[in-house]
């Protein structure tokens, strides 16, 4: 048998070619575009490629640098900084179909899709008695199916209903694919992570490797943000995680530091070891900023550093805001004074820091909100979870003391303790909370920031790159 390898009209067509500009050599394997047919397709060795090929196309801009972008600049806790008109467009709801940043991460999360689909398809046919020792082959299929969910998670919350492509196209029709429903894209979600966590490990070498464990993570998150939530699958699912083997980190800062990669706290994080990937962080990252000659991106709001200095909250202000003199700099800001100018100091230390995807603190957090929101008086026993998250940061009890006082109090909390990991918009969104926060907000001298967001503007456009490919993509 031999290996599928599609021709390069049929990838053009779906943008899917391998994003390789910030690609990681990934748990040491060669990247799939580095796989001939002969070795993808006969041994184990070429079906760990293939797999490494599915891990490597997350190393793109995407996962690098727009993590960010969708979950903390389209909310409230970043602004859009820099010079980029695209991001401007993002972060005043101005967006439109031939936004650049939509169009790439559409692209880009195809891509992925297509690396995952491959190892689905062609794993299962290899003959290697390898592969079945110690179940290696049922894994890696778990593995892939597992990031194929979680690439499918990030394009239904961002665009609604999207393609579902199951298989590597072989030709230039298998592309035309229409938009499925909202409903019908969490079902494949939930199928490939039941799959996922049937199949893979529960522990692996580091923490860049899809486990049982972000399995649980990533279904309790699907469960709270499916159009209909059922809060007792959020609240069992986040139990499995909580009770396999993870733990807070004891220090919040140190979480940050560059010096505690795969700790315990960490559920699944991207890894890094030098790469190009520091490149990209250091479009935000304070390390490297007076006399750069250019302004960064992704500047803290005034609404956030208000939000933690109204909690008393120094720890995580601190570990997640760092403040600079940039007078002697040659540009000019919107929102902050030059002498007191806020940068991102989550990522401080270049290629040091990994980038975290799901840790701990957002699954207790996350299960905090499904037993308040199992029943009224739900808010005492999400009241300890709450208070577990704050004891770290030696902030005292929370006063909420009813069911909506506690839905507040989780939501700022969740926003605190994740602030730039690239969750705010999507628990804005999933909450019904995105409107009256956004249409709230206002700059450091109390004026509104009119983003006169509506329901139509929550979902990102298509991009016109992928009607004018699809025809049938609005059918």
């Amino acid at each position: 048998m031999r290996i599928k390898l599609y021709s390069i009209l049929a990838a053009a067509a779906l943008t899917m070619g391998l994003q390789t500009s910030c690609k990681k050599d990934f748990l040491d394997k060669n990247p799939f575009n580095q796989v001939t047919p002969e070795e993808a397709f006969v041994d184990l060795k070429g079906a760990e490629k293939l797999l490494s090929g599915a891990y490597g196309g997350m190393y793109n801009n995407t996962h690098i640098w727009d993590f960010m972008l969708n979950g903390d600049v389209i909310a409230d806790n970043s602004y859009a900084g820099g010079d980029n008109p695209a991001m401007f467009q993002m972060d005043e709801f101005r967006v439109n179909s031939t936004n650049e940043v939509l169009e790439r991460d559409w692209s880009e999360l195809y891509s992925q899709i297509k690396n995952a689909n491959e190892v689905l398809e062609n794993v299962p046919n290899i003959q290697d008695p390898e592969l079945d020792k110690g179940d290696r082959r049922n894994q890696i299929l778990g593995e892939a199916a597992g990031i194929r969910a979680y690439l499918y998670l990030y394009l239904v919350r961002l665009w609604g209903p999207v393609p579902i492509v199951l298989k590597s196209p072989g030709k230039l029709e298998d592309m035309q694919v229409p938009r499925s429903s909202v409903d019908a894209v969490y079902e494949q979600i939930i199928k490939d992570l039941e799959y996922a966590l049937a199949n893979t490990r529960t522990t692996a070498p580091n923490k860049g490797i899809f486990t049982k464990g972000v399995a649980n993570a990533l279904l309790a998150k699907v469960y709270a943000t499916k159009p209909n939530p059922d809060w007792n699958k959020v609240n069992q699912y986040a139990d499995a995680v909580i009770g396999g083997g993870y733990s807070l980190f004891g220090s919040y800062d140190g979480l940050f530091s560059g010096s505690n990669k795969n700790n315990s706290e960490s559920i699944w994080e991207m890894q890094f070891d030098g790469g190009n990937g520091a490149n990209k962080r250091s479009n935000w990252m304070p390390s490297v900023i007076v006399g750069a000659g250019w302004k960064k991106f992704c500047t803290p709001t005034n609404d956030l550093a208000a939000a933690f200095d109204a909690e008393g909250d120094q720890i995580r202000k601190n570990s997640s805001i760092k403040f600079l003199n940039v007078a002697t700099e040659g540009w000019s800001d919107t929102f902050w004074p030059k002498t007191r100018y806020p940068y991102i100091n989550k990522y401080r230390n270049d290629d040091q820091t990994n980038i975290y995807i799901l840790r701990l603190a957002d699954i207790i957090l996350l299960k905090a909100e499904a037993l308040n929101e199992i029943s009224a008086g739900g808010w005492a026993q999400a009241k300890p979870l709450v208070e577990r998250i704050r004891n770290r940061v030696n902030l005292g009890a929370t006063p909420a003391a009813d069911q909506p006082a506690m839905r507040l109090a989780i939501e700022k909390e969740r926003r605190l303790e994740l602030a730039f990991e690239g969750h705010r918009w999507y628990d804005l969104v999933r909450t019904n909370r995105a409107i009256p926060v956004m249409n709230a907000q206002k700059d450091g001298n109390g004026a509104s920031l009119n983003y006169n967001l509506s329901a139509d503007k929550i979902l990102l456009p298509m991009s016109q790159k992928e009607i004018d490919r699809n025809t049938s993509i609005n059918k």
